[in-house]
């Protein structure tokens, strides 16, 4: 069983610039957690900065990948380790300071409110965002034809700042999603609103990154598009495939017990992307 109920997840790629400093945050919230950090195998010493604290600190966990297997699988990833390990809630956040770790406690308070999903949000009344120029434009622009078209009860669907009674959320629902990038977001809300979860979100203030640039290319917009387009089409909810249980969780290749069903008998390990049956 895990030392705490929550497990706070984290997706990182060459953080040296503000991992130290989003660590000590998220081990002095008032709010105790364990810690998780799927690495895509950093080249700038983050990788073996959280090997170092994890040794130390039995609340820190890493996993690290073999390479840049992308943001929405770290994620699914995330939430398999969450469910493998008995954590009953998740919190989810990026690793560049953009979101602030004291909104970790607000988000939880208001699942103790009684939400089942809460969200951090730039967009609903109170919200606010460090974006200037474009990039506000294109942020503001996709969550407004969201909304438009999906007809969900957010503002902000794009976030990756996200807490989540794990126990409201049939398993395989998030780790079966078919994106491995940016759009798994968008993904991801939409079917937690479509299984009738009560969604709640919370103002947050974005941050601008203070080091290092944005790691979002160019095609993850078009991708955006495409999956906004399939979920308008097809609303029906998704009934998941579950997840694996006893040795079919276990990956023939690289050992770990992170695979997830991507098709009735099609299993993939989310820890270094192979499938296999």
């Amino acid at each position: 069983m895990p030392q705490e109920n929550t497990l706070v997840f984290v997706p990182t790629y060459n953080e040296q610039g503000t991992i130290r400093t989003l660590v000590d945050a998220l081990l002095a919230l008032p709010v105790r957690s364990d810690l998780l950090f799927v690495d895509d195998s950093s080249a700038d010493g983050t990788t073996e900065y959280l090997r170092s604290v994890a040794s130390a600190e039995p609340r820190v966990h890493v996993i690290v990948r073999p390479g840049k297997l992308g943001v929405g699988s770290a994620h699914k990833l995330g939430w398999l380790y969450a469910s493998v390990h008995g954590y009953s809630r998740i919190v989810t956040l990026d690793a560049d300071l953009s979101h602030d770790p004291q909104d970790v406690p607000r988000l939880l308070a208001a699942l103790d409110a009684g939400a089942d999903v809460t969200v951090g949000s730039r967009f609903c009344p109170g919200g606010r965002t460090d974006y200037k120029g474009w990039r506000r434009f294109l942020s503001h622009t996709a969550n407004c034809l969201a909304r438009l078209v999906l007809r969900l009860p957010v503002a902000e669907h794009t976030t990756s700042l996200r807490a989540v009674r794990l126990d409201r959320v049939p398993p395989g629902l998030v780790e079966t999603v078919n994106a491995n990038g940016y759009s798994f977001f968008m993904t991801c809300i939409t079917r937690l609103s479509r299984r009738g979860l009560i969604i709640k979100e919370v103002p947050i203030h974005f941050h601008d990154r203070g080091y290092g640039s944005s790691k979002m290319p160019r095609a993850a917009v078009a991708q955006a598009i495409l999956s906004l387009v399939r979920l308008a089409l097809d609303r029906r909810p998704v009934e998941p495939l579950g997840i694996p249980q006893g040795p079919e969780r276990q990956c023939p290749a690289c050992g770990a017990p992170y695979r997830t069903f991507v098709a009735p008998g099609r299993l993939l390990c989310l820890q270094c992307m192979r499938t296999g049956d």
